[in-house]
């Protein structure tokens, strides 16, 4: 909600930005530790590149052109916005030419779109991604998978469907269809936009775009038919030219997948695309549906860009990648989390001549590895009590006089009421429990 200051002002924020409050802040920060842990478990290394990249790097033809429109231009023009975090480290990888292959790394921050604000859908929002540089083998596609389904899980996201495709297959069904080559990246970014509108209004779409209605009505309703993850597979063999190497390819992930326990979750979707242009394999996409069944905008997303190195170096070099919104995680679980403070001890002063005691106390409470918000008002014990209350602090440690002299500390435990005097060593020891 926007204000106006006291010169007449409007104060506000950008059109899909968002402040973040403690709360929220702190949840943020916690699911990116986690998903973070989880990286780290499965081998991968961080890197950090900068917010603002040159625009020449970004507008590479690795987006394709409905996404490059969405770029946010500074200076002129000359330097823009990151719009993921795929491409930063194509060109990290090309002024760094001396990194040992296959190169696994992670990387957490913001990526800034110029999309029409919705729920789920802003114009910054935190990333988490992970990838790897130098690997055609499967089994890094499925190591990327395992472990952005493996850091959801780890935040209790466990009800999601992973939805996975072949930009391969996608381009034997459009010949098949006889869509013509030259309209397959058109046809994919109108197809990838199939789950946010009704299969008539994507076939009109497809059709004023120049396609045959006939063979877009084929290509349609082939890529939409429902049916198990086999049948699929199998029908893809056995009508679409040239297929059964890719659908090998499809089962050959569907099984390594099996073995990190993931396949119950793993739908087939030969009408997933993926708006962006720079995938040449793999895609996939990550789902979940809100209480009414509806499905909500993705949560993660990736896969295979063989080519993307080759925009930025003299060679091209096999990568995968994976990203999970960590934007979009944190509206999923906000209702989960109503941590307003990382402190789990407020310490509270009676009297201005325990200050010297008081700071001694936090230190030793510190050192033991405890979050302590030491008062620094002079505000009365009542009020004290009632601001841990508000933060929804366990643990108040009141210090007087008595306490200070008999070398003590007075432990209030919040929830229940119940006080004790008791030595430092031994508060901490409760507390931690």
């Amino acid at each position: 909600m926007s204000i106006k200051s006291p010169q007449g002002t409007i104060v506000d924020i950008p059109r899909g930005t968002s402040d973040y409050g403690t709360a929220d802040a702190i949840m943020i920060h916690e699911i990116i530790s986690v998903v973070v842990e989880v990286f780290r478990r499965f081998g991968f290394s961080p890197i950090i590149t900068p917010a603002i990249e040159n625009t020449a790097v970004l507008n590479a033809k690795a987006y394709g052109e409905e996404s490059t429109k969405e770029i946010y231009l500074l200076d002129g023009k000359d330097s823009a916005l990151r719009f993921d975090l795929t491409v930063p480290l194509a060109r990290f990888m090309a002024m760094n030419k001396d990194l040992k292959l296959p190169f696994k790394r992670y990387q957490v921050g913001r990526v800034w779109r110029k999309d029409e604000p919705q729920f789920m859908r802003s114009r910054e929002l935190f990333q988490a991604d992970i990838d790897i540089v130098g690997s055609a083998d499967i089994s890094s596609d499925a190591e990327c998978i395992a472990a952005t389904l493996s850091s959801l899980e780890a935040l209790g996201i466990t009800d999601y469907t992973l939805l996975i495709n072949s930009r391969t297959v996608l381009d034997l069904i459009m010949n098949h269809y006889r869509i013509a080559p030259d309209k397959h990246g058109l046809a994919m970014r109108i197809i990838d936009k199939m789950s946010k509108v009704s299969m008539s209004e994507a076939i009109s779409q497809l059709v004023a775009a120049g396609l045959n209605e006939n063979s877009v009505q084929q290509l349609v309703s082939f890529i939409t038919e429902k049916s198990d993850n086999g049948s699929k597979l199998n029908k893809l063999e056995m009508n679409i030219n040239d297929a059964k190497q890719e659908a090998d390819m499809i089962k050959g992930l569907l099984d390594r997948l099996e073995r990190y326990g993931v396949k119950s979750r793993v739908e087939v979707d030969f009408s997933l695309a993926r708006g962006l242009d720079y995938y040449t394999g793999f895609i996939w996409e990550i789902i979940v549906k809100d209480e009414k069944g509806d499905r909500l905008p993705s949560i993660g997303s990736g896969g295979r860009y063989d080519k993307l190195m080759g925009m930025y170096s003299k060679s091209e070099i096999p990568s995968v990648g994976s990203s999970i919104g960590i934007t979009r995680v944190s509206a999923i679980l906000k209702n989960k989390s109503e941590r307003k403070t990382y402190a789990n001890v407020h310490v509270i002063r009676v009297g201005d001549d325990v200050d010297d005691y008081a700071i001694d106390v936090s230190g030793a409470l510190r050192r033991s590895g405890l979050y302590v918000d030491l008062n620094v008002t002079k505000k009365g014990i009542s009020k004290q009590l009632e601001h841990a209350h508000a933060l929804g602090i366990r643990y108040s440690i009141i210090l007087g006089r008595q306490e200070a002299d008999a070398k003590k500390i007075r432990l209030k435990d919040m929830q229940t009421g119940t006080e004790e005097l008791l030595d430092i060593s031994d508060a901490i020891a409760r507390i931690k429990g």
